[in-house]
């Protein structure tokens, strides 16, 4: 069994057909066709079921996939004696909005760098429909907010935490988070996100009373209002990323903190896993020097314009 065949094999599962996979190995579809053929004669199996058109995975095909991925990745450290291994191919990644405006540029650059014949196209949305275009296989993977429930046929890794704080206008005075909520008009995360679900077992836990005025889905669009002071919101403090344009006050809770947690998730077993597990790895690298503390201490809320903004 060759490491080209494993590597063909791949690019059919991935790409769905054997012509389109031809032309990624940039061989004839006969010869993939042969190598398939070739490859089948080994393991003793069917991979794909033929009576479709186009041929698709069988059930021994699609439990090939990660062991496929597996063998493909160690050949690749084996003979690149410690370098960074040859990373290529084309990741369709979902992407929630405060992600996009905020760790991922720098992620794409990175990268960009580093695997040049890398492409990620990306399409932005809440998680919940990220999570529901993954199981229809028009996406690969997305960075989405924890995974719970019926959610967890997924697999999905961590790569930063996000503590809930309250935001408010600069003018806001100098008062716990808990007194500013309840007296400034509240602008909530909408509940279909799932922050917004977040957000609600916490002011309900914390028995929150709160004045609703309006309801966002977007981290910018409530940091908007709140800026111009037409209220104040609880939002997770984006730790990694470029802080928003517009300046507002950030304060933390009393109590241990809450926190969003953003992670990778793909399907177990996705062709793509391998390049899914690329991205995290960069993910957790641009992570890792700057997750938030714990808390904000209360010295700490104003002691200077620049460090009350949230980022």
């Amino acid at each position: 069994m060759s490491i080209r065949d494993l590597r063909t094999f791949l690019a059919i599962a991935e790409t769905g057909s054997f012509a389109a996979a031809s032309r990624m190995v940039r061989r004839t579809q006969s010869a993939v066709t042969m190598q398939m053929k070739t490859l089948e004669d080994e393991l003793g199996a069917a991979l794909f079921d033929r009576t479709r058109r186009p041929p698709v995975l069988s059930e021994a095909g699609r439990a090939l996939v990660p062991k496929a991925i597996e063998a493909v990745a160690a050949y690749d450290r084996l003979f690149q004696g410690g370098a960074a291994r040859a990373v290529e191919g084309h990741l369709r990644l979902g992407v929630v909005p405060s992600v996009i405006t905020g760790i991922m540029p720098k992620v794409l650059i990175a990268l960009r760098a580093k695997y040049p014949r890398l492409r990620v196209e990306l399409a932005m949305g809440l998680s919940a429909d990220l999570v529901e275009r993954m199981r229809r296989g028009t996406l690969d993977a997305a960075i989405v907010s924890e995974l719970v429930g019926s959610r967890s046929s997924l697999h999905w890794s961590p790569f930063v935490r996000e503590p809930l704080v309250l935001i408010a206008p600069m003018g806001a005075p100098h008062l716990p988070a808990e007194e500013l909520i309840a007296t400034y008009p509240f602008i909530r995360y909408a509940r279909h996100a799932w922050v917004g679900q977040l957000i609600d077992r916490f002011l309900k836990r914390r028995r929150l009373k709160v004045n609703e005025t309006m309801v966002l889905d977007t981290l910018e669009a409530i940091t908007t209002m709140v800026h111009h002071g037409l209220g104040v919101s609880v939002v997770p403090l984006r730790v990694i990323g470029e802080p928003v344009s517009l300046p507002v006050l950030r304060v933390a809770f009393k109590g241990p903190p809450v926190y969003r947690v953003l992670g990778v998730a793909h399907a177990p077993g996705h062709p793509k896993a391998a390049l899914a597990g690329t991205l995290l790895a960069e993910l957790k690298a641009l992570a890792a020097p700057t997750e938030a503390p714990a808390s904000l201490p209360r010295k700490q809320r104003r002691p200077s314009r620049r460090r009350a903004y949230l980022r």
